[in-house]
C-alpha cells in the first residue's frame, strides 16, 4: 500500500488566518499608531489596528535575519560553533553611529556571537554578518527575505537590507511581522536567542578582551515595564520608524506575539503591549483539540467510475485560542474537503473550527494520507454536495439494517416491560391476600404449572416440521384413575 503524506505550506497556513471579534476587555489609549497580537499557535488575530498598513520596521527586521541564518545553518549542516570571517563590506557599510559591536575585517567570530549580538544588542554589523554567511554577500540576502515573506504570505513586505536601517523601499506591516516572527519561533535555536537577557564574545582573532552585551527590552527584565510571562522580544528604533516592538509572552498555555509599530515615545510602546496582552489573555485561554473528534471518514480516490484509493486523515492535535465567552463542549469542528477527488488531482483539506452561532475560531491545514486500494471498487451513488464533507456516509441497506434492529430492539424492551408488569401486579395482589390471612401458595403452585405446561407445549411446536411428522400421540389418563 502505498502511502502519501499531505503536507500543506505556510503559505495556506497564513491564508487561514481570521480576525477575532470575541475582544471585550476595554483598552485603555493605545498610542502605538499601528499594533497586532496573534495567538501562536493557532495564528488567530486577536486584536489589530492598522494591522496590513505598511510601516518602516525598524530594527525589528532582524528577526528575519536571524530566522534566516539559522535555518540555512541547518541545511548545511552547520552548528552555532562554526565560524565566519567578517568581510570589509559588513563592517564598513553601516552608518558609523548606528549600534554596532564593532567588528573589524577579517576577524573570526563564531554564528552564535552573531546570532546573540544580532538579537541582543541589535548589531548592524554582525546582521550584516549573518546576511554574508546565509547568501554569500550583502546584495543577494534582501532576495531571501522577500521569498521568504511572499512563502509566509507576509505581502505588505518589501526588504532591502538585513538590519533594518531606513530605506524607503525597506517596509512591512505588524501583521507581516507577526508572521515572520510565528514562522521564526518554529526554527531551531531561534527561542533561545529571541528570550536571551544577556551574551558574552569571547576573545577574537581581533579583540583581545570580551566584549558583554544585555537586553534593551525592558518587558524581559526586572524594570518598571517588566511584563510576568514574557519570554521574548526585539526593539527597532529609526527615525523614521519610531519605535517598533515585538514581544513574546505565555500565560497558563496560551502564547501571544505582540507587534507595535512607529510609537513615539521609548516608553509607551511597553505600555501599549502590556495593555494589549492583558486584554487578549482576560479574553482568551489555551484550547487544544483532536481531529479525530471531528473526523471520522476518508475520501474515496477515483479513477473513472472506478475507487482506486482513499485520503485518510491522521490523528492530529491542534491548538487555538478559545474565546471566554464560548465554552469548550460548544466548539464544532468541519472537516472542508470534496467528498471524492479524481486520481491526481490536489486537495488541500482544512478543519475549520466555530462557535456556537457559526462565528469563525480557527482554521488549519489537515495531513493526510493516500492509501491504494487492491482492487478497484464499484462507486457508491453520491448523496450530497461536494464542497464539505463531515461526519458517516451510510447506504440505503446499512440504514435499513439499522432500523430493524433498532425495532427488534424496542420490541425486545416493551416485552420485559410488560413482564415486569405483570410481576409486580401479582406480588401485589399476593400482598393483599397475604393481609386477609388467606394462603396464596396453592395459587402460586397453580400458576407455575401452568407456566411450565405452556413452555413444555411451546418447545414442542417449535420442532421441526420432520420431529412433528414422526410424533407418536401419547394417551394421557387422569392421575386417579385405576383398574377393575
Amino acid at each position: 500500500m502505498k502511502h502519501l503524506t499531505g503536507l500543506i505550506t505556510a503559505c495556506l497556513a497564513a491564508a487561514l488566518m481570521t480576525v477575532s471579534a470575541f475582544s471585550t476587555t476595554a483598552l485603555p489609549e493605545i498610542h502605538s499608531e499601528t499594533y497586532l497580537v496573534m495567538d501562536t499557535a493557532s495564528g488567530q488575530v486577536l486584536l489589530e489596528r492598522g494591522a496590513h498598513t505598511r510601516m518602516y520596521p525598524a530594527s525589528i527586521t532582524k528577526i528575519l535575519t536571524c530566522a534566516l541564518a539559522l535555518e540555512h545553518m541547518q541545511e548545511v549542516g552547520d552548528t552555532l560553533d562554526s565560524q565566519h570571517t567578517m568581510t570589509y563590506e559588513a563592517t564598513h557599510t553601516i552608518d558609523p553611529g548606528s549600534t554596532h559591536i564593532a567588528l573589524t575585517e577579517e576577524e573570526v567570530v563564531t554564528l552564535r556571537d552573531l546570532v546573540y549580538t544580532t538579537m541582543i544588542e541589535s548589531a548592524n554589523d554582525a546582521a550584516n554578518g549573518l546576511a554574508e554567511y546565509t547568501a554569500g554577500s550583502l546584495d543577494a540576502f534582501p532576495a531571501l527575505m522577500n521569498q521568504k515573506a511572499q512563502e509566509l504570505g507576509a505581502t505588505d513586505s518589501h526588504f532591502v537590507n538585513a538590519n533594518g536601517l531606513h530605506d524607503p523601499d525597506h517596509y512591512t506591516s505588524a501583521y507581516d511581522m507577526a508572521l515572520i516572527t510565528r514562522w521564526a519561533l518554529g526554527i531551531e535555536g531561534f527561542r533561545e536567542a529571541f528570550g536571551a537577557t544577556e551574551y558574552t564574545v569571547p576573545v577574537t582573532n581581533k579583540q583581545p578582551d570580551e566584549r558583554n552585551f544585555g537586553t534593551h527590552h525592558h518587558m524581559l527584565v526586572e524594570s518598571q515595564y517588566y511584563y510576568e510571562g514574557t519570554t521574548g522580544g526585539k526593539l527597532g528604533w529609526t527615525p523614521e520608524a519610531q519605535h517598533t516592538l515585538v514581544t513574546l509572552a505565555e500565560r497558563n498555555g496560551l502564547e501571544l506575539i505582540c507587534v507595535v509599530m512607529k510609537s513615539s515615545n521609548q516608553y509607551d510602546k511597553y505600555e501599549d503591549a502590556a495593555a494589549l496582552l492583558n486584554a487578549c489573555f482576560a479574553d482568551y485561554s489555551a484550547c487544544e483539540v483532536s481531529s479525530e473528534q471531528y473526523v471520522r471518514h476518508t475520501i474515496p480516490v477515483m479513477e473513472g467510475e472506478n475507487q482506486t484509493g482513499e485520503i485518510v486523515f491522521p490523528s492530529q492535535s491542534f491548538s487555538f485560542a478559545r474565546p471566554a465567552a464560548v465554552a469548550k463542549v460548544e466548539i464544532k469542528g468541519q472537516l472542508i474537503a470534496p467528498q471524492q477527488i479524481q486520481q491526481g488531482e490536489s486537495i488541500e483539506p482544512t478543519l475549520q473550527f466555530t462557535g456556537p452561532d457559526g462565528e469563525l475560531l480557527a482554521e488549519f491545514p489537515l495531513e493526510w494520507e493516500y492509501h491504494a486500494l487492491t482492487e478497484p471498487v464499484q462507486p457508491v451513488a453520491a448523496t450530497g454536495d461536494s464542497g464539505t464533507a463531515e461526519g458517516f456516509s451510510l447506504t440505503w441497506w446499512q440504514i435499513l439494517l439499522l432500523v430493524l434492529a433498532a425495532m427488534v430492539l424496542l420490541l425486545l424492551l416493551i416485552r420485559q416491560w410488560n413482564l415486569y408488569r405483570r410481576r409486580q401486579r401479582r406480588k401485589r395482589r399476593a400482598a393483599r391476600l397475604a393481609a386477609r390471612g388467606v394462603d396464596v401458595a396453592p395459587e402460586f403452585r397453580r400458576r407455575h404449572s401452568e407456566e411450565e405446561r405452556r413452555t413444555r407445549q411451546t418447545i414442542a411446536f417449535s420442532s421441526t416440521s420432520r420431529d412433528r411428522d414422526n410424533l407418536v400421540p401419547v394417551r394421557r389418563y387422569p392421575r386417579d384413575r385405576g383398574r377393575n
